[in-house]
């Protein structure tokens, strides 16, 4: 029988998801980290770095030297396999807590809920839930659930996350999967095994790594986000609106030429075997071995405003045959966010957007335009920037919400900037597609193509931080 994934905030009161969920995450807490099944190993499945482990200990006795390279820092980033990888990773750490949930309570079949915060139907959605907020249960005994460094709004039961942060307009209305090298898709880029990641998939920019550095603390980095129990609630929903994306579009479709069975993934399953999976053996969730389905995967777009695409009645003509993208202009030289606005211009060739559009008319027009922002690193955490285009001079960029073409998260931005083994350290990689934007003040008096400049913020009136840019870039397809 197919388990059935949940809404964390549908759940009844009298339902025991929760308060079993806590039971076996804390007997999972009491485990050595070399226990495949312990609460620590799972973490490190994601990323694991001794020297910032939050929870290490002198009396710790690590994994074999081959079992850490073959099961932990695996996380998929930047990649086609962000959401298959990820998918496999939530079936094993379920079929564990599951296992763990049956010694407590032999009855009770257990599935992993899932947060949908974008809900925008229930006021409630975006706020952490309540069995994940409090340092102690109702009978004084400590709450496995609870993570003292979140952000300290979500812990006290305030709202924490914007409307950026939960937006589902750019990913849901993605036409492909894969995303351009130049562009925006719903999953990612076609890569191999991409554990440090490259071009951030739609959905995984927003709302994955937005919620990411929402909630904070644990959250905020690759090697310490799956210590929050949160984080698993988080990736249930990301990968329940992969089925979503799925459902409202008959044009939507998983990759055309599908993920190559000669990439596989290792993993250790409930009985501390090692089992490999391929992202083909993943993609149907109600056949074996992954048998569960979601309480609801409907299309939401009808009642979730457009954060995003403010101007999504204003569109570029569609063409009926591709021509090649074309790079419009760049930013010159590279360049730090490191004061509350940072505005870069995007150099062109005179006329160079008007020529290329011409160019490009010539095959049905121009389709979309992306803006691309390239090799984003620091080497320390940053908060998320905020991206707005053609701020007028003198003028702040909130004061122009008009202006707003996306949020950047800054997840893992420390560990994508810093080279090992499994990564090049190339950073972080952005792409927005701002094509009703850049249609709407291309039609206004005065526009010159040749003057698009690019504001970053950082969100939620946080702190700069020292990140530096390596390229701003306009593409037209």
């Amino acid at each position: 029988m197919a388990r059935i994934r949940q809404n964390v905030w549908k759940l009844k009161p009298s339902d025991k998801t929760l308060a079993l969920y806590e039971q076996a995450v804390a007997a999972m807490k009491r485990k050595p980290i070399a226990d495949p099944t312990s609460w620590r190993f799972q973490a490190a499945i994601h990323e694991y770095r001794r020297a910032s482990d939050p929870l290490a200990t002198r009396g710790d006795v690590l994994p074999s030297a081959s079992d850490q390279r073959r099961f932990w820092n695996q996380c998929q980033h930047g990649s086609w396999y962000f959401l298959s990888w990820h998918r496999m990773y939530l079936y094993h750490f379920e079929t564990i807590v599951a296992a763990e949930v049956k010694k407590i309570d032999p009855s009770f079949d257990w599935a992993l809920p899932y947060w949908n915060y974008s809900d925008d139907r229930d006021p409630n959605a975006r706020l952490l839930p309540p069995a994940f907020r409090s340092a102690r249960k109702a009978d004084g005994t400590p709450n496995a659930l609870f993570v003292a460094n979140r952000t300290p709004a979500a812990n006290a039961g305030r709202q924490f996350a914007d409307d950026a942060d939960v937006a589902l307009t750019g990913p849901l209305r993605e036409r492909d999967f894969v995303s351009l090298s130049f562009g925006t898709g719903f999953g990612g880029p076609q890569t191999s095994f991409m554990h440090g990641g490259s071009l951030i998939g739609s959905v995984e920019r927003a709302p994955h790594g937005s919620m990411h550095m929402a909630v904070a603390g644990f959250m905020s980095a690759f090697n310490t986000a799956a210590l929050d129990p949160i984080f698993w609630l988080h990736h249930s929903n990301i990968d329940r609106l992969w089925q979503v994306w799925l459902d409202r579009d008959p044009v939507h479709a998983n990759p055309a030429t599908v993920w190559p069975s000669s990439v596989s993934f290792s993993f250790k399953n409930v009985s501390g075997a090692t089992v490999t999976m391929t992202s083909n053996q993943v993609v149907n969730t109600k056949a074996a071995p992954l048998s569960y389905s979601y309480d609801d995967t409907k299309d939401p777009l009808s009642t979730v405003a457009s954060v995003l695409q403010p101007h999504a009645a204003v569109a570029m003509a569609i063409r009926k045959k591709k021509a090649p993208p074309r790079l419009v202009g760049a930013t010159k030289k590279s360049f730090q966010l490191a004061s509350g606005v940072v505005t870069a211009k995007i150099e062109t060739k005179r006329a160079a957007p008007a020529a290329a559009a011409a160019s490009m008319a010539a095959a049905g027009g121009v389709q979309r335009v992306f803006l691309n922002i390239e090799k984003v690193t620091a080497k320390e955490p940053a908060p998320s920037y905020d991206v707005y285009v053609n701020v007028p001079d003198g003028q702040s960029p909130k004061d122009n919400p008009h202006l707003f073409v996306g949020r950047l998260p800054m997840f893992g931005l420390a560990e994508a900037s810093s080279k090992t083994a499994s990564n090049s350290g190339a950073g972080l990689h952005y792409a927005l597609d701002i094509t009703p934007l850049y249609a709407h003040l291309s039609s206004q008096p005065g526009w010159d193509p040749d003057n698009l400049h690019v504001s970053f913020v950082p969100a939620r009136g946080a702190k700069p931080a020292d990140v530096s840019v390596g390229r701003v870039s306009l593409y037209f397809e």
